[in-house]
């Protein structure tokens, strides 16, 4: 098969193992690839294993990470492998193989093996008893089974990828720039499927509540403007008819909010018994979900994220030039960073909501980009749309792996370990300690995905009150 030359006319940085396989995965989801399974194959096997949303083709990629040159010889051993892995799958099912790596040596090899226009077909039966003759004894056997026309079928299926990670992300980013492979299952009309499936969600369970809720009486002239006002606005506070409703005590409050309440005419109630309170249940219902979204925002805020509550609520990772660069990373995932073609930053985003399911409390992040001119403050008017247009968020769909990677460096980003959001306050404000949530790794649906966000919520609703009675419909 043939062999791509991804780098341009330059030197591309190298970076190494991890690093090189989280871009080789990026490139392969510009191609409408997606992470199916990872080194699964055999344990000395590094591969990462996709299937292709649209056709259901597999294929099984190697990321090398080597400087100085990948030659066929040196990766005999590899290849020995996913030779017979290959074999060992029914003719209609098996896999294209995918070699990843910076730069080659022993260039003429690697073309007459696996470039169809100059393939050698004596060398290629030469490099085949070579393989025979030179590799692991634990498989030498089962070669000895093979024959020469099934490792021709091989090659023929395997393609080599010459680029380094700087011109893979290039690549990368052009690919989801263009759009040029995705795949919108949303244009297409299907007959409903019936057929129990896991579902990866984006819900976040509330576990364990805060304990207190303060109940203070504001001053005359309090109103939303005020009380919101500067860094108090990611605080879980709600004003609602005169009255400011917390989850920190009146005196851990910021200063301008302090200015328009009470301090010392406050009542306390049992947080979860005013979950249950029957009066007033909208009124009670907008509260609730604003106290919790106030945690997740002070926790955000805590952690150098940015609130922007133009359209609802959403959050994004800050990038400061004097502390991280050109970009800020968690972990190996970028969360902020310069764009290559324009003056801007770009920043993975979540758009935070809170909604009862099952009686019980989630919180719904949904991924989405955010655009700054300076790595705080959003860009407005045409030039934000014009971003917007050439970087589309409308690409995070559900089936989408780029979705459930963002929902997991958030996850990372905002929970000590992945059920408590605990540490970054101390004991100033317990509730942050208080306050417990559980991923919902997967929900298991008898339909297919739904049509648009009402139906989303009915069918989550369903599931979940069929999880919680133990199947049963009341």
């Amino acid at each position: 098969m043939p062999i791509y030359n991804l780098y341009k006319e330059r030197e591309g940085t190298a970076r190494r193992g991890e690093d090189y396989k989280e871009v080789v995965i990026e490139y392969m989801e510009g191609l409408n690839y997606m992470v199916e399974r990872d080194s699964a194959f055999h344990s000395t096997l590094d591969d990462i294993q996709f299937v292709n949303k649209a056709t259901g083709d597999k294929v099984v990629a190697e990321a090398k990470a080597y400087s100085t040159g990948l030659s066929p010889n040196d990766f005999r051993d590899e290849l020995a492998r996913y030779f017979l892995e290959y074999i060992k799958q029914p003719q209609p099912h098996r896999f294209d193989f995918y070699i990843f790596t910076e730069t080659l040596s022993n260039d003429q090899l690697w073309k007459a093996l696996f470039d169809r226009d100059v393939t050698d077909n004596q060398k290629l039966v030469d490099f085949y008893e070579k393989l025979k003759d030179s590799v692991n004894d634990e498989v030498v056997d089962r070669l000895d089974d093979t024959d020469v026309d099934e490792f021709r079928d091989f090659a023929i299926d395997t393609h080599v990828f010459v680029g380094t990670y700087d011109d893979l992300r290039q690549q990368a980013h052009q690919l989801e720039k263009t759009e040029r492979f995705q795949y919108e299952p949303y244009l297409h009309s299907y007959e409903p499927v019936s057929e129990e499936t896991e579902y990866a969600t984006n819900l976040f369970q509330v576990t364990r509540y805060p304990e207190t809720l303060y109940i203070i009486e504001t001053t005359e002239d309090a109103e939303s403007a005020r009380v919101y006002n500067y860094n108090n606005e990611a605080f879980p506070i709600k004003l609602h008819e005169r009255k400011l409703y917390s989850l920190v005590h009146p005196d851990h409050l910021p200063g301008s909010t302090r200015h328009y309440i009470h301090e010392d005419r406050f009542e306390t109630r049992e947080f979860e018994e005013f979950l249950q309170t029957r009066a007033q249940e909208e009124e009670r219902e907008n509260i609730v979900r604003s106290l919790l979204r106030g945690i997740f925002t002070l926790v955000a805020r805590d952690n150098d994220c940015l609130i922007d509550r133009e359209k609802g609520t959403t959050v994004y990772p800050e990038l400061d030039r004097r502390q991280h660069g050109t970009e800020r990373k968690l972990g190996r995932s970028w969360v902020a960073k310069e764009l290559d073609s324009y003056p801007d930053v770009i920043h993975r985003g979540v758009k935070v909501r809170v909604r009862r399911y099952a009686g019980e409390y989630h919180y719904v992040l949904l991924p989405t980009q955010v655009f700054t001119s300076d790595g705080r403050r959003p860009v407005t008017g045409e030039r934000k749309s014009r971003l917007q247009n050439d970087f589309s968020p409308n690409r995070f769909h559900a089936q989408n792996s780029k979705y459930d990677r963002q929902l997991r460096v958030w996850e990372e980003l905002l929970m000590s370990d992945q059920t408590q959001l605990d540490r970054f306050m101390g004991e100033k404000i317990p509730v942050v300690k208080e306050l417990e949530v559980t991923r919902v790794d997967s929900l298991s649906l008898n339909v297919r995905p739904p049509k648009d966000g009402d139906e989303r919520d009915e069918l989550i609703e369903s599931a979940s009150d069929l999880e919680s009675t133990g199947g049963i419909e009341q």
